[in-house]
């Protein structure tokens, strides 16, 4: 049931209460001339993301140091711990891609072997989070790759690995993601800000990649370990679009600082 027309914009009888998403979902009609729906998804997405010391390099907000080699095919293949004693079950948000350059999001869970490889049931070429789904803390570190030479369970080519769970710890910190061939993103918020071991301003780049494209900056900011937390509301929001790989960066003037960022994202299916 409808209330009338706002331009080429079909308004229903209820709305969702944010007037931000509602014009997201306009502008997306306008730019892309699909029509998309937060309602019909269902679903929002929290995402953080925290560095181990960093260096004077740019870097992903990740524990893994860099950026993230992609991948453009489904290369990412095994899973394995740096501990023997390491039997949980893991759970993995991940996509994988067709032949068009299409992601698919898929979830998929995998029991570890210790430091042995296990092959994921479907090899992807994204994997944007893992968490220990059993009510037993891990023990070492839990590291997802591309088939590749391993010695006690890590891979001896970093470059080849994708995400990780730090030891002593039951999730991954990955500040990037993506998103299918079906589903917008709208990023309503975000926060974050410099940890205190180290004093140092940290730039932060919002990067968005879309297909076929190159990663470019939507947003940027700048914090200070003497100045707390930031956070960051966006009005109008950032729209991003089907397809794309979205992720953090952040440069710091210090070495040995460490950053951490969450991101605050609703999710729209395209629906005609």
């Amino acid at each position: 049931m409808t209330q009338g027309r706002s331009g080429n914009w079909t308004r229903r009888a209820f709305e969702i209460p944010d007037a931000r998403l509602v014009q997201a979902e306009r502008e997306v009609y306008s730019q892309y001339g699909v029509q998309v729906s937060v309602d019909a998804k269902a679903k929002s997405l929290l995402r953080f993301g925290k560095t181990g010391l960093m260096t004077l390099q740019n870097q992903t907000i990740w524990t893994l140091g860099g950026h993230e080699t992609y991948v453009s095919s489904n290369l990412i293949s095994h899973i394995s711990s740096s501990s023997a004693l390491d039997t949980q079950t893991i759970r993995i948000e991940c996509h994988t891609l067709d032949g068009s350059g299409n992601f698919t999001f898929l979830v998929q869970t995998v029991t570890l072997n210790g430091q042995n490889k296990v092959a994921l049931p479907t090899p992807v070429a994204r994997v944007s989070s893992l968490n220990n789904s059993n009510g037993i803390d891990l023990v070492g570190r839990v590291v997802v790759y591309e088939d590749t030479p391993i010695v006690g369970g890590i891979p001896t080519d970093g470059t080849k690995i994708h995400i990780d769970i730090p030891a002593g710890k039951n999730q991954s910190f990955k500040a990037a993601t993506t998103f299918d061939f079906e589903t917008f993103a709208f990023l309503t918020y975000g926060f974050g800000g410099v940890g205190n071991k180290q004093t140092a301003n940290v730039e932060f780049q919002l990067e968005v990649r879309p297909k076929s494209g190159v990663f470019q900056t939507v947003s940027a900011l700048v914090a200070g370990s003497s100045s707390g937390s930031f956070s960051i509301n966006l009005d109008p929001v950032a729209i991003i679009p089907t397809n794309s790989d979205v992720r953090v960066t952040a440069t710091s003037d210090n070495a040995g600082a460490e950053a951490f960022v969450n991101l605050n994202i609703y999710l729209a299916k395209v629906i005609g």
